[in-house]
């Protein structure tokens, strides 16, 4: 058997969200639950032609066929892996290991110097994150279900259309680093952008599509409540049902969702080389770009 490594070509994408679909339904059923129904091929194929466009993307090929496949999101000094994974039929078999190596040494040229990802509960997984450094940040919860009690709107907070300068201003500071390429992707994709204006000064931003909260960020943990009174607002006037991720540190998200009656319906990890940014005003946008 021929084991390589190396990039994932642009029209091997599809084969790459194959590997992905089919792994994360073997994960799903080890631990008891039912496939996501979110995750689609037409939904996971632009996530990560986008990834394979601004970051780093390799793959494992065993006897010519891809078995593996690992990407990494570099913006500033922060790495997030924005995937790993390997076919259920090849685990164990020491093909996952030096393809999350060669992921991890190849955003040090690029100047990553914190590393981070968002993991699933998956003990073999959490277990390779803690031997390259990455400490446990704390839990990810995922709120989800119809809005059953809506927030009140502070009278002294309106909302706008979300200016790139001000996205990158608050990015750098909330979320440790700024991303005009993943910026562009998420309005490419239709996803609606407000920036939060509180006595005419710009205090965060969020995005919502079909009822899906994400990424928000906010400067202050003052502006949380006014923020997200907004955010879940919106997106209930887009769906029936509204749905939200918040870091454990998040405390204010956490209540928000509580009290508006959403249900817990997963939760993850977060784990990180060092701390950044101001997380715990902060909403990710997934586990593909956070």
């Amino acid at each position: 058997m021929k084991l390589s490594y190396r990039r994932l070509r642009h029209e091997e994408v599809p084969l790459a969200a194959d590997v992905f679909l089919v792994s994360v339904a073997a994960l799903a059923k080890r631990h008891g639950l039912p496939a996501p129904a979110s995750y689609t091929r037409a939904l996971v194929v632009p996530a990560y032609e986008h990834l394979l466009a601004t970051g780093i993307f390799e793959v494992a090929e065993l006897d010519g066929e891809i078995v593996g496949i690992a990407a990494a999101a570099v913006r500033d000094d922060i790495w997030f892996l924005a995937m790993f994974f390997v076919l259920p039929e090849h685990m164990a078999k020491g093909i996952g290991r030096p393809l999350l190596e060669r992921v991890q040494r190849l955003g040090d040229p690029q100047g990553a110097t914190i590393r981070c990802v968002w993991s699933s509960l998956d003990f073999a997984a959490v277990a390779s994150y803690l031997k390259l450094g990455m400490m446990p940040g704390g839990p990810i919860f995922t709120f989800a279900g119809p809005l059953q009690k809506p927030p009140v709107v502070p009278p002294n907070a309106r909302l706008s259309e979300l200016e790139p300068g001000h996205a990158n201003a608050i990015d750098r500071v909330v979320r440790g680093a700024a991303r005009e390429l993943d910026h562009a992707f998420w309005r490419a994709r239709g996803m609606t952008a407000y920036q939060l204006e509180i006595e005419q000064r710009v205090a965060g931003y969020f995005y919502v599509k079909d009822g899906v909260i994400g990424p928000a960020a906010w400067l202050e943990p003052a502006h949380g409540d006014a923020l997200l009174s907004h955010a879940l607002q919106r997106a209930s006037a887009q769906a029936s049902e509204v749905k939200l991720v918040a870091l454990g540190s998040n405390q204010t998200a956490i209540r928000h969702a509580s009290e508006a009656g959403l249900r817990l319906v997963s939760a993850s990890h977060f784990l990180a080389s060092s701390a950044f940014g101001k997380l715990d005003c902060y909403l990710p946008s997934g586990p593909v770009l956070f």
